[in-house]
Order: structure tokens, then sequence, then C-alpha cells
């Protein structure tokens, strides 16, 4: 389960750049990335504990395996790991998404409410 290796990762990540109680991350997950949404979650509670994120909530955004064909320049969805353009069935293109596995967005409490 790569999954918990990857939730103590972020917690790593944001241990050096976040002060605070973080409640929620927005992570951009891709299609391609080989992560399970749901044993991720799992693994950041577990992971978690006794952290700074423990209790945060996690909102995954699923980023689908999209590439650009080179021959006629038709962006199209990769479905089913069948690597062909559907509108020339050219295999020269590029991967534009769905590898991605970031951080995009830290919501952390705001423990200094304003006067």
């Amino acid at each position: 389960m790569h999954e918990l290796a990857i939730a103590e990762s972020i917690i790593d990540a944001l241990k050096e750049q976040v002060k605070g109680k973080i409640t929620s991350i927005k992570l951009r997950i891709g299609e391609m990335s080989g992560v399970v949404p749901e044993s991720l979650r799992f693994s950041f509670q577990i992971a978690s504990e006794g952290t700074a994120a423990e209790g945060a909530t996690l909102d995954i955004e699923h980023v689908p395996l999209t590439a650009m064909c080179n021959n006629c320049s038709e962006t199209f969805h990769i479905q089913n790991y069948c690597f062909e353009c559907k509108m020339c069935g050219g295999s020269n293109f590029n991967v534009i998404s769905g590898r991605e596995l970031m951080i995009e967005e830290v919501e952390v409490e705001d423990n200094n409410p304003p006067l």
C-alpha cells in the first residue's frame, strides 16, 4: 500500500511549510498516478494521528488522463489505457494531464481571530 507512504510525505511536506492546525487539504490526483483515493484517505487518517493535520479532511480532485495529438492537434481523454488519438488514430501525442499528485491548497485554523 504505497498510499501510506504518500500520506506520510504529504504530512512531512506540510510540517515544513505550515504553522498551525491543518483543517483541510486539497489534492490533485491524476488518473495515471496509481493512487486509490479511498486508500489514501484511510492512510492519511492513520499517518496524521498526533500531528497538526490530525482530523483534517482530504478534498481530492480527480484529474483525467488527457493527451494532445501531435498529428492532428486533437485533445482527448485516454480511456482504458488505449493510447491512440480518438480523431486520427495516431499514436504520436503528449500526455498533458493525468499524472499529477500535488497539494493544491491547505486550510489552517486561525488561532488568532481579529479583535
